[in-house]
């Protein structure tokens, strides 16, 4: 589950910032460490990438003069969160090239990215915590050859099971298509986020 994305300035300041989950603090304060890490990065390496505690994962892409950090769960995968990181940053500085040149500390005309951020990221924000129990099924009229990414073996197992039985647990995917639990549970998550298949809606 996504949690928090932060634009912010090279030299900490937040200029951007969207609350999608459960982490509640102040973005100055949690950008100035996020990019106090990037640039203790850079001097000792090529700069950060990811950094990981015991319950999240924060996604970092680099810019011209700013850093773009996403928060979400331990368990996503980053990869595909990092691809609309990089989409949302190149949208960022095309639309506020100037601004950044000259930047006196004003953040309101940033808010005008809220949709596009949102555009590229709600599918990750959905609580994907405890999804063994919880029915899934093919999103209506997904073709496969109109997807966008390439499938992973576990992946198409999903959608095999999917076809042929209409609704599946994880759990049911563990057990009949002879999938570890973390393998069936990365292709899920990820079939969700690309909203190739979706959670069977309560009745």
């Amino acid at each position: 589950m996504l949690h928090n994305l932060w634009i912010a300035k090279d030299t900490g300041e937040c200029l951007f910032h969207k609350k999608y989950g459960s982490i509640d603090h102040d973005e100055n304060l949690i950008t100035s460490f996020l990019s106090a890490i990037e640039i203790f990065a850079q001097n000792v390496d090529v700069g950060c990438d990811l950094l990981q505690t015991k319950n999240y994962k924060f996604i970092y892409v680099t810019g011209t003069n700013t850093v773009t950090v996403a928060c979400v769960d331990v368990n996503d995968d980053e990869s595909d969160v990092r691809n609309d990181l990089i989409s949302i940053q190149v949208e960022f500085h095309s639309r506020y090239a100037n601004e950044l040149i000259d930047w006196r500390g004003r953040i309101e005309h940033f808010s005008s990215m809220s949709s596009f951020v949102d555009d590229h990221l709600s599918k990750y924000s959905s609580d994907l915590s405890n999804i063994g129990n919880r029915r899934l099924e093919l999103t209506p009229m997904i073709v496969k050859k109109q997807m966008k990414f390439k499938l992973s073996q576990q992946q198409e197992k999903v959608i095999s099971l999917l076809k042929y039985k209409g609704t599946a647990t994880l759990n049911d995917i563990v057990k009949l298509m002879k999938l570890t639990e973390p393998d069936a549970e990365k292709a899920t998550r990820a079939l969700l986020y690309h909203n190739v298949i979706q959670q069977v809606p309560s009745a």
